[in-house]
């Protein structure tokens, strides 16, 4: 797996009026991260940083934890 695992933040669920973010976090230095779904495969979903940059890596929230999928 490339990139930094962020599966250990503090994700908490986001109610989003447009139905993009599920989760958002904030890391130690207070950076926004936001999980976003995929369209085709909703288990599965993207990150997001506040920056609009996309970090490497799928996750997921099916067992009711989010940890990293690849």
């Amino acid at each position: 797996m490339r990139g930094k695992d962020l599966s250990s933040l503090a994700w908490r669920p986001v109610s989003d009026p447009n139905g993009m973010a599920a989760y958002e976090a904030f890391d130690s230095k207070g950076r926004g991260y936001y999980l976003v779904r995929n369209y085709h495969n909703p288990e599965i979903m993207f990150v997001i940083s506040c920056g609009f940059k996309v970090p490497s890596g799928w996750y997921t929230d099916k067992g009711g934890t989010i940890r990293r999928v690849s």
